[in-house]
């Protein structure tokens, strides 16, 4: 692999557009093996066929197309690349990522930033606290770094991660370092009590500064109303139980007061319209804060059937594969999917990493063929044992 590979995976977390390269794998189809190809056309088809069942089967079925085969693009990458030291590159950005969130923190907030959850120029609370489980998932992982620079890099994540407030990156965190040490990552357990040391000296931290409402909302239950959320995409599936109501189409649904997008308010000054066929998509980046109710929401029984197949086929792989990483990034996102949804491409780069990660399992688990090789090969010859 080029050199220039290294630094496009270093810099995807920076500058997010850069996984679109992905693209350039779907000439590589036939490494996958038999029962990967089944799988991938199965899930495919529902999303085509899920679109022609949406109110605007057109734009439906073009978004389909284009999000489907983005994330086939991305478990082709995973297959080329195979090994799980190509991961460790995305350190480098995410690294940055965070010091430009706690710069921007101390700007906004003075000394006294770390009272506040982080601000990032356009990363979220949330996308920062899932960048910090994969600095800390990364750094366990990278068990022949020099010891400072492990320690610099898993305390940078830690601190992050408590300082974005985000709890589902949390129960990622804990719950991707127990299912990579079912796998035979021990030094993943460090995670946990690293993560609740964090934990306790946050509540002290937060109990003296006399900040309550973060305080409350840290350490409760609180849907922060996601349960709103959650209703109105039920609905939203309720009311296109079969289709759903489009891939990038559920903003209507989850916030009514959403302005039209037909123009941009920067431009109304100027005269320029887009096409009125753009106001289904204003909101389009508005999150169900649930992978299933998002996936029922937008494509209905039928291509939840099939994004479901893929990520538990997708999930055996990781299972036979039995590499600690893979299963830290594949149950912990996972995990972090009850109340958020860091798999749903596109993303800021954490839901690339989770189909680049299982594309690796699919190679490491025989179900694929890796770059070196050029002929189809039994599903047994590569990977480990079935479990």
């Amino acid at each position: 692999m080029s050199a220039s590979l290294r630094w496009l995976i270093a810099l995807a977390p920076v500058f997010p557009p850069l996984t679109s390269s992905a693209f350039i794998t779907l000439r590589y189809w036939r490494r996958l093996g038999g029962p990967a190809r089944t799988v991938i056309i199965f899930f495919l088809a529902s999303q085509l066929l899920a679109a022609l069942l949406t109110p605007n089967p057109l734009l439906s079925l073009s978004l389909a197309v284009l999000r489907g085969l983005f994330i086939v693009s991305l478990l082709l990458l995973g297959v080329l690349l195979r090994d799980r030291v190509w991961l460790r590159y995305l350190l480098f950005g995410a690294a940055v990522v965070s010091l430009m969130a706690l710069f921007s923190s101390y700007a906004a907030y003075g000394p006294h930033f770390y009272a506040r959850r982080l601000l990032h120029p356009y990363y979220t609370t949330s996308a920062l606290g899932v960048t910090a489980a994969i600095i800390i998932w990364l750094v366990l992982d990278w068990e022949r770094a020099n010891p400072w620079l492990r320690s610099l890099l898993g305390l940078l994540g830690l601190a992050v991660l408590m300082l974005s407030g985000s709890r589902g990156a949390i129960l990622a965190l804990g719950a991707g370092a127990m299912a990579a040490a079912l796998v035979g990552g021990r030094s993943f357990l460090m995670a946990i009590g690293a993560g609740v040391f964090f934990l306790a000296a946050r509540y002290v931290q937060l109990w003296k500064s006399g900040w309550a409402a973060e305080f409350h909302r840290m350490f409760s239950l609180n849907p922060s109303g996601r349960n709103e959320v959650w209703r109105r995409a039920w609905e939203a599936f309720s009311s296109h139980p079969w289709g759903g109501v489009g891939p990038y189409q559920l903003g209507p649904w989850l916030d009514p007061n959403l302005q039209s997008s037909t123009a941009w308010q920067q431009l109304l000054p100027t005269g320029l319209y887009l096409p009125a066929w753009t106001s289904s998509l204003r909101g389009f980046w508005l999150l169900a804060h649930n992978v299933l109710l998002h996936s029922l929401a937008e494509t209905g029984l039928i291509g939840t059937a099939g994004y479901l197949a893929l990520l538990v086929f997708v999930g055996y792989a990781v299972l036979r594969a039995r590499q600690p990483i893979m299963a830290a990034i594949y149950f912990g996102m996972l995990a972090m999917s009850l109340v958020d949804n860091p798999i749903t491409v596109p993303s800021l780069f954490f839901a690339e990493v989770f189909w680049v990660a299982g594309g690796m399992a699919l190679a490491q688990a025989g179900l694929a063929v890796p770059i070196e090789q050029g002929l189809t090969v039994d599903q047994d010859q590569l990977g480990p044992d079935a479990l």
